[in-house]
């Protein structure tokens, strides 16, 4: 059982407030999706979930198996996807995955990342190097990368970003993995279709 809950979270930059107690609550299964206007926000709380930022007050915290995650292990077990990520260009789709492995030292990756590019869609050309690749084949290999470790929260930042309509079914297809094995998951979009993607809809200005 995965459970994750965010109290109380404030954030800003100077004097510039982003938002004030915002709070939610997810467990096994569920996915919430964060919304707002540009320069809202969603990006930042983000990387607050996932442990990469301190909120100025409030906590996160991330519950796997009963057992509550230490705040500095919490990126360690966080999957993150975003346009922003950089993969490697000289590698192909697979080396890039099986750099990931070793470095995270994950055993026996090689069966789990055959089964991820197929379920991203890049079974056929996972042996291209990446520089080869549209901006949207690079998108597909950041989330089998972000799914590699079987983290128990998955984080998608404007997933859809450079993907067209296969791969729209490709996110889709990886959200329904992800929450069949019992994760959480939250989908930062301002495209009204994908908040439908989720159970629950949390809008950021909203807690400004």
């Amino acid at each position: 059982m995965v459970h994750l809950i965010a109290e109380d979270i404030g954030h800003r930059f100077g004097r510039r407030v982003l938002f004030r107690a915002l709070g939610f609550s997810l467990r096994s299964g569920e996915a919430l999706a964060v919304t707002g206007p540009n320069g809202s926000g969603k990006s930042t709380l983000l990387s607050i979930v996932a442990g990469l930022r301190r909120p100025v007050r409030g906590r996160v915290r991330l519950e796997d198996g009963g057992r509550v995650v230490a705040d500095e292990d919490r990126p360690l077990r966080t999957g993150l996807v975003a346009p922003y990520l950089n993969v490697y260009d000289g590698f192909s789709a697979r080396e890039n995955l099986a750099f990931i492995a070793r470095a995270r030292r994950l055993p026996r990756a090689e069966a789990r990342i055959r089964a991820l590019l197929d379920l991203v869609g890049l079974a056929g050309r996972s042996d291209d190097r990446v520089a080869t690749y549209s901006s949207g084949m690079k998108q597909r290999v950041r989330f089998a990368a972000a799914l590699l470790p079987e983290p128990p929260l998955l984080l998608l930042d404007e997933p859809t970003s450079n993907l067209d309509e296969a791969g729209r079914a490709m996110v889709v297809r990886v959200m329904a993995h992800h929450r069949e094995r019992g994760g959480v998951l939250l989908l930062a979009t301002n495209n009204p279709e994908e908040t439908t993607w989720c159970d629950r809809v949390l809008r950021v200005d909203a807690f400004r």
